[in-house]
């Protein structure tokens, strides 16, 4: 049924917050367009406008190869030595006359552009084979795997992607602290550990280089100074500001809130250049500069209104990373990786909603941003007053926000030896996931998908299952639903072993190609040890495992007890055939009828509730006590990204009535083609599992907008907590609007839907991801 009245109302909701964002738009117009003229307009990976960050690459990358060719020994800790020397020479710092930050090196975060410190990279990648590391033979199964949409690894047998900035490190000694802790970890080192020297003193120069390029901003500013007579009162503040805190800040700790800001996203983009390493956070601002904040605003050395605008020009960064307008299409489309975390509780474990997080949060609301991600912490004791924020602003069509349970969170990092204090300061990365800030390096995107396994097994082609080493035992002859459960298990257990024997394996070699020696001497363990984050430095590094589309499979063998065990309605090769032909022949509507007919997650009985649950507990023990090759262990995940579009499309049909290329299951998500619940029948679905089992999981969940309000969204928001899920991605919407949106794209364009591990302008998806999002099953 239709809500006429309510879309009409929904309608001028969001003209209000353009016009909101309108104005925002125009205070900050000169703002954005120099920023925009700067970033690219579309992919993360593409250069930045400015032609003299690829001069800076080229000079860069001509050193080193000469050095290489000069000094045929080297090993890959010399090359980076080499490139933090060159990067001195060649380093331009890149400043925004219309901001007051500094910070800008041209590669976001090490995510894209020209990246001088992944020359090393290059370089290097000869060792996998020259020295042994890793097999050709590993590299082609690999590649098979990911090819046939089995697996993912996000780098070469291990996560190069996604990685935590150190923020608390740097905010609390600067990084001169830093090296003043590996100067001295240098001279009481053993004569018999080379290694650990190299490591250090590589380190060392890597360290010295981030204070060189920091002065060179305050040279930089000062030089633009000079040019006075063509800048504004506004444009010489912010030039003066930089060129007085640079000289001094990061390498010593901020001392006021604008310092503050600044170092989350010089940490960020500093160490993506000089070690090349994906740092995908902006940290917990409202967290780390309430202090600060408080004690100026009482001092009368900040007003509100000035921090108001250093908040929204932080933001616009982010947002100004990219052009929103264009169209999401394709695998990486308007995927900038930069999250920031808000809101959670101190370190006394006291709720945290301050001043600085409504501020934050209405300032990406008014200045209508996508970017950055908000990553927003919440339990089930959190003060209303903020989960309400939360619900309005997904009334209003703001859908930006991943939303990470503290109850979960917390007790999982004490439980796995953290200290509180240490537990309470995770934050968001990437998509999804919390790491513990300055503690830990986690591999977290090792996807593995277990229906491809279950279809592979259906459809079992000689070729491919060679390519991919997989050993698959059939499901036809089963006579029972234990045996057939059994079967599958043995056969997706298999394959695990195989994929975390490579990762165990061959994962540490990526320290003798691309080590990190900065970036680790940050992380609690690393001094230490003397060792790279990637050789098992660092104190916490787990391996994080995908139980990709669990869901699914969980209906597939749901569907086969009910269709074949329970009503008998067909044996289980004549129902696996009519799977196979795509639910064609003569028998295919009736029998994918009764598939879809069939118990399923979500649906809140207890058994799919129970084989979900099987899934994670037998996964655990399948690893149990194995090295992941970083000195820790292996932990699994329930989450996905946009792999339940484009892998589905490359996934044939399977027994819980998908048909061939159907979409699958996101997350914890009941399967949107099965899911006809409300919000209490799911949520305690989600509620009866063993989540102690998992380190991380997603559930993308829509609720209908004309059974919603602030309140009933806050409520639902805390149940979700109290159920000891780890993270929910909400949407707010109701189809109407978006047909509506649709048709009229000039109308709404601050409309902003959470699509999976991103959010985007529902006007920029292309048609595909429009009718995606619009057929989603709306919980009331």
């Amino acid at each position: 049924m239709k809500h006429p009245s309510f879309c009409r109302t929904l309608v001028a909701t969001c003209l209000l917050a353009g016009a909101l964002s309108s104005a925002s738009a125009i205070d900050h117009a000169a703002f954005r367009a120099e920023l925009r003229a700067f970033y690219p307009d579309r992919f993360q990976s593409d250069p930045v406008k400015d032609p003299r960050s690829a001069a800076s690459y080229q000079a860069i990358e001509k050193e080193l190869t000469a050095f290489c060719r000069e000094h045929p020994g080297y090993d890959a800790l010399d090359v980076r030595r080499e490139s933090y020397l060159a990067m001195r020479r060649h380093f331009v710092p890149f400043l925004f006359k219309e901001s007051p930050f500094y910070f800008e090196a041209g590669v976001n975060g090490g995510w894209g552009g020209k990246r001088p410190a992944r020359i090393v990279n290059r370089l290097c990648g000869k060792f996998y084979d020259e020295k042994g590391l890793v097999p050709k033979s590993a590299f082609e199964r690999q590649r098979a795997r990911q090819r046939e949409c089995l697996a993912l690894c996000c780098g070469p047998f291990c996560d190069d992607m996604h990685h935590v900035p150190p923020f608390r490190k740097i905010l609390s000694v600067g990084f001169k602290g830093v090296r003043d802790e590996v100067a001295a970890a240098l001279k009481t080192c053993p004569a018999d550990d080379p290694k650990g020297r190299k490591e250090l003193e590589t380190a060392l120069v890597g360290l010295d280089t981030i204070h060189d390029l920091q002065l060179k901003f305050a040279t930089e500013a000062q030089r633009l100074l000079s040019q006075s007579d063509n800048l504004t009162i506004e444009q010489s503040n912010n030039l003066r500001r930089i060129a007085e805190a640079a000289r001094r800040c990061p390498w010593e700790p901020p001392k006021t809130f604008y310092e503050g800001l600044n170092t989350l996203w010089f940490v960020r983009e500093i160490l993506g250049y000089v070690d090349g390493v994906n740092c995908f956070s902006l940290g917990r601002p409202d967290a780390y500069l309430i202090d600060f904040y408080n004690k100026e605003i009482a001092a009368g050395t900040l007003t509100k209104d000035a921090a108001r605008e250093l908040v929204t020009k932080f933001l616009l960064t982010a947002e100004c990373h990219y052009d929103s307008s264009t169209k999401v299409d394709s695998y990486n489309d308007h995927e900038m990786e930069i999250p920031m975390s808000l809101g959670g509780c101190d370190t006394k474990g006291v709720p945290l909603y301050n001043e600085l997080t409504a501020m934050f949060l209405d300032a990406h609301l008014e200045a209508d941003c996508v970017y950055p991600k908000l990553h927003c912490r919440i339990s089930s004791n959190a003060p209303q007053a903020y989960l309400e924020k939360l619900g309005t602003m997904l009334m209003k069509g703001h859908a930006v926000f991943t939303l990470l349970n503290d109850d979960r969170y917390l007790k999982q990092y004490t439980r796995d030896g953290f200290s509180f204090e240490d537990a309470t300061s995770y934050i968001g990365t990437g998509c999804w996931n919390g790491y513990v800030d300055s503690v830990q390096d986690v591999d977290g995107a090792n996807y593995l998908s277990m229906i491809k396994l279950l279809e592979l097994t259906l459809n079992p082609d000689p070729k491919k299952l060679k390519a991919c080493e997989l050993e698959l035992d059939p499901l036809d002859n089963a006579q029972s639903f234990e045996e057939l459960r059994a079967i599958y298990w043995h056969n997706f257990e298999r394959y695990l072993k195989g994929v975390t024997d490579d990762y165990s394996k061959y994962g540490v070699s990526s320290a003798q190609v691309f080590p990190h020696p900065v970036y680790s001497m940050c992380l609690r363990g690393c001094i230490e040890s003397r060792r790279d984050t990637n050789e098992g430095g660092s104190l916490s590094h787990p391996r994080i495992m995908t139980l990709g589309f669990i869901g699914n499979v969980t209906d597939s063998l749901m569907a086969i007890k009910s269709v074949c065990f329970d009503r008998k309605l067909a044996t289980v090769k004549e129902f696996l055939d009519v799977v196979r032909a795509n639910w064609k022949g003569p028998r295919g509507e009736e029998l994918r009828r009764a598939a879809l007919a069939s118990p399923y997650w979500g649906d809140g009985t207890p058994e799919p509730i129970e084989l979900m649950g099987w899934f994670m507990k037998q996964a655990n023990k399948a690893t149990e006590g194995k090295d992941n090759g970083f000195g820790d262990t292996y932990r699994y995940a329930v989450y996905t990204y946009r792999e339940f579009m484009y892998w589905g499309k490359n996934t044939r049909a399977t027994p819980d009535g998908r048909r061939d290329g159907d979409q699958l299951a996101q997350g914890f998500s009941p399967s949107e083609s099965r899911c006809e619940e409300g919000v209490t029948t799911v949520m305690n679905s989600i509620g009866k599992l063993p989540h102690d089992k998992l380190y991380a999981s997603n559930v993308n969940l829509t609720f209908d907008a004309s059974a919603m309000n602030a309140q009933l969204l806050a409520a639902i928001l805390r149940v979700f907590c109290e159920k000891g899920s780890h993270m929910i991605q909400p949407n707010c919407n109701s189809a109407e609007l978006l047909l509506e949106a649709q048709k009229h794209p000039e109308l709404h364009r601050n409309l902003i839907v959470r699509v999976c591990g991103f959010s985007a302008r529902f006007t920029s998806l292309s048609k595909r991801w429009q009718d995606e999002v619009i057929a989603r099953h709306r919980l009331k």
